[in-house]
């Protein structure tokens, strides 16, 4: 039964008990008045009081009957009316009657009219003006009960102590019955609003909201009990065609209708016993207890083919599928791996053309892992895996340290060390490169401010350099930190888009105007448009190591010893700072002395070190050639 019509009932019962319970009071309410003491308090003042509220009564039943406004005003009106007879008795016993056995009477009779209170204050929901009326009624019965006792004293007489002790008797039984209502019903209340929200919560975790489907949670808890079951099953993740272009050309309210649809069909046509859940987005899975790969994919065509038909005239547009489907236990023995394994079946349709149905193979593993990485590298940063190490760049006559290169490292929690290599195209692909490459900038700036004159290069790839907003990335992160521009080295990949998009040589020169360095990497390796080279505002470039290599021996030694003449003339020429990379020995070292290359950076020199170790290699003194060997060795 649903929340709402289990209030509904409610109300239905309470109005139910009014009608009949009202013209029961008011039965008493005559009784009271033909079994009257024949006292002057009897005869003169009560008639009038049990008239008034005889007159509430008929008004307020006459009220739930034509439904006249809701039923917490009707027994709003109640209660304040009942607590408004209480008091004027309360107030006209005190100042009109002198009878001390007719006093306790008429006090017992007060009492009576307790419980209505108490009936009428439970048919509410306790909001704020019947909490003002309960408040209300305490007081105004506290103080005309004070009154009552009180007034004999203030004309001379004794106090009555039979009236004292009915008045305490009172005040104890409104206190305790009113509050005491009140405190059980506000529980009462809060409880069944919060059990209200964990329904409501419970929904939103376990069902999908716009399709009705069970969602995520569910799908879990069905592939553990199937894979705890054992025998077998399969996995079908179903993911709409395009649907970016149905949102983007129709609206958003066309692409919810498309979800709606799509989650009817694959209800409607999937086998008995088999499960449909929404993944995410566009994504569905249908789960097929007892399915083998024959039937699985037999199942998967029939989805393929007959599913789209009524979302397609929803829309007004063609709507197509693509299935992945994995089967248990061939394909994994995991619940997540054999979903993962499907989505990656999926996600191999998608890049042969769509529109078709893919079981899962093993070559499917490196878009299952891209898929990993992309998704948990969005996590990346909140759960603090990345980090930086930094490659000094040395000197080389004296082998002293004059810059450090920041390089990204990633611990993946399962995966361990992930190469850069592997993960930054990642980020390029799925749009993450920006706020890591921010993270990188601001992390940099931040260990090299105590670097005295060291300057901290900084890798920046194409899709960063191309972004508009980049000048002010970089200018940010050098106020966050308060590092001298002129301290930041930017190092660029070699690439076209450097040499011959007018946005990078814009960017380029806005860098420059703050004062930052820029330094061509792996030159040599790349697109080496060396006319381009001499208008843009580099300030350095790193020789690839794989011209290097060569220089110590082999049938290379002679090109690679001409080669770096050239280079060193080029930016002697420009004038550029020239790097050369891969000093992985101290012969390697004693060639590029011999030649007068400015600087170096290699393992030959030294290891990548975290921040504090890279402090200690500052404090050291310069190693000798013979230790550089030895090292390397």
């Amino acid at each position: 039964m649903g929340e709402g019509t289990a209030h509904q009932d409610l109300l239905t019962a309470w109005r139910r008990m009014l009608l009949w319970g009202l013209p029961a009071v008011q039965v008493s309410v005559l009784l009271a008045l033909l079994l009257a003491r024949p006292d002057a308090w009897d005869r003169h003042v009560d008639p009038w009081l049990y008239l008034a509220m005889s007159s509430l009564l008929g008004l307020s039943w006459v009220a739930v009957l034509r439904r006249w406004g809701d039923l917490q005003r009707v027994t709003l009106l109640l209660t304040a009316g009942s607590t408004l007879f209480m008091s004027v008795k309360l107030l006209l016993l005190t100042l009109l009657l002198r009878d001390p056995q007719t006093l306790l009477s008429e006090l017992l009779e007060t009492l009576v009219w307790l419980p209505a209170i108490i009936t009428w204050t439970m048919m509410t929901d306790l909001s704020r003006p019947v909490r003002r009326t309960l408040n209300w009624s305490v007081s105004a019965v506290a103080a005309l009960s004070a009154l009552l006792i009180l007034w004999p004293l203030l004309q001379g007489h004794a106090v009555n102590l039979d009236a004292l002790r009915a008045a305490v008797q009172i005040n104890m039984a409104t206190l305790v019955s009113l509050y005491g209502a009140s405190h059980f019903m506000r529980r009462n209340d809060l409880l069944g609003r919060a059990q209200g929200e964990r329904r409501v919560l419970g929904e939103l975790v376990f069902t999908d909201l716009l399709t009705g489907l069970p969602g995520r949670v569910r799908l879990t808890e069905q592939l553990r009990n199937l894979t705890g079951r054992g025998g077998t099953f399969a996995v079908l993740v179903v993911d709409v065609d395009a649907f970016k272009v149905v949102n983007d050309t129709l609206g958003h309210a066309a692409g919810d209708e498309l979800l709606r649809g799509v989650a009817q069909e694959l209800q409607r046509l999937a086998p008995q016993g088999s499960g449909v859940y929404r993944l995410s987005g566009d994504e569905f899975v249908v789960l097929l207890p007892d399915a083998d790969d024959r039937s699985a994919q037999w199942e998967a065509r029939r989805l393929l083919q007959l599913a789209p038909t009524r979302p397609s005239l929803l829309v007004g547009m063609d709507v197509t599928l693509s299935i992945g489907v994995s089967v248990y236990p061939e394909d994994a023995t995991d619940p997540e791996e054999l979903l993962r394994h499907a989505d990656s079946a999926m996600a191999a349709v998608k890049r042969a053309g769509r529109r078709q149905v893919r079981r899962y193979q093993p070559h499917d593993a490196a878009t299952e892992r891209f898929q990993l990485l992309a998704r948990d590298l969005s996590l990346a940063l909140t759960r603090e895996e990345l980090s930086l190490h930094f490659q000094p760049v040395f000197r080389l006559h004296d082998l002293r340290p004059v810059k450090a290169e920041a390089l990204l490292r990633w611990t993946h929690p399962q995966l361990g060390p992930v190469s850069p290599g592997e993960f930054i195209p990642v980020a390029e692909r799925v749009g993450l490169i920006a706020p890591i490459g921010a993270w990188v900038l601001r992390e940099a700036c931040r260990a090299a401010l105590p670097w005295a004159d060291v300057t901290v290069s900084v890798n920046v790839s194409a899709v960063q350099l191309l972004q508009a907003e980049f000048p002010q990335v970089v200018q940010q992160a050098l106020r966050d930190s308060g590092l001298d521009p002129c301290r930041l080295e930017l190092e660029l990949t070699e690439t076209a888009s450097l040499y011959e998009d007018d946005r990078a040589a814009r960017t380029l020169q806005d860098l420059r105007d703050v004062g930052v360095g820029l330094s061509i990497d792996d030159f040599g390796s790349g697109y080496s448009n060396l006319a381009r080279l001499r208008s843009l505002p580099i300030t350095g470039v790193k020789l690839d190591r794989s011209c290097t290599v060569d220089l110590t021996g082999g049938d290379g030694e002679s090109f690679a010893r001409a080669l770096l003449s050239a280079v060193l003339g080029l930016t002697q020429h420009l004038p550029l700072d020239l790097t050369a990379e891969g000093v992985e020995s101290a012969a390697h070292l004693a060639v590029l002395r011999e030649l007068n290359c400015p600087l170096g950076q290699g393992h030959g020199l030294s290891r990548p070190l975290d921040a504090e170790e890279f402090m200690t290699l500052l404090r050291a003194p310069a190693p000798s050639a013979v230790a550089v060997g030895a090292a390397a060795c």
